[in-house]
């Protein structure tokens, strides 16, 4: 059985777009999670532990440090092995190399655009496992 926690879920939205953060967070935050946002891998990794969020949404293309050092980075803290993370990206032309280590460092990978029912079942997903996980 899953432990359904006593707070809203949250939620780290990282991507360098402002458009995509500012969406992602309005339609999470409708359906009752808390949304965070940052606008690069840098500023993402610091939110990570003071908002300690339970799924992450990563883009993988972003200036500086990109999805893969972000995540390199972040499953380097023990702490945050475990955390959900789903790559969702606009980048259609990702070789199966690039996408075997995206799984190996434990995300998901989609595609933008998301409909809106896509990003809820995304969130979801993320979050269930992350409660099956701390049950």
């Amino acid at each position: 059985m899953s432990q359904i926690p006593d707070r809203a879920s949250r939620l780290l939205i990282v991507d360098d777009d402002e458009g995509v953060r500012r969406t992602f967070a309005a339609i999470l935050k409708r359906k009752g999670h808390e949304a965070f946002t940052a606008s690069s891998a840098d500023e993402g990794l610091r939110d990570v532990s003071t908002v300690r969020p339970d799924a992450i949404l990563l883009d993988l293309r972003m200036p500086m440090v990109n999805g893969f050092g972000f995540l390199y980075r972040l499953r380097a803290d023990p702490t945050c092995a475990d955390l959900p993370v789903a790559i969702v990206t606009g980048d259609g032309s990702l070789n199966e190399a690039a996408l075997t280590e995206l799984r190996q460092l434990g995300a998901e990978v989609w595609h933008k655009p998301l409909r809106f029912d896509e990003l809820v079942a995304l969130a979801d997903k993320l979050l269930v496992g992350r409660r099956l996980y701390s049950a």
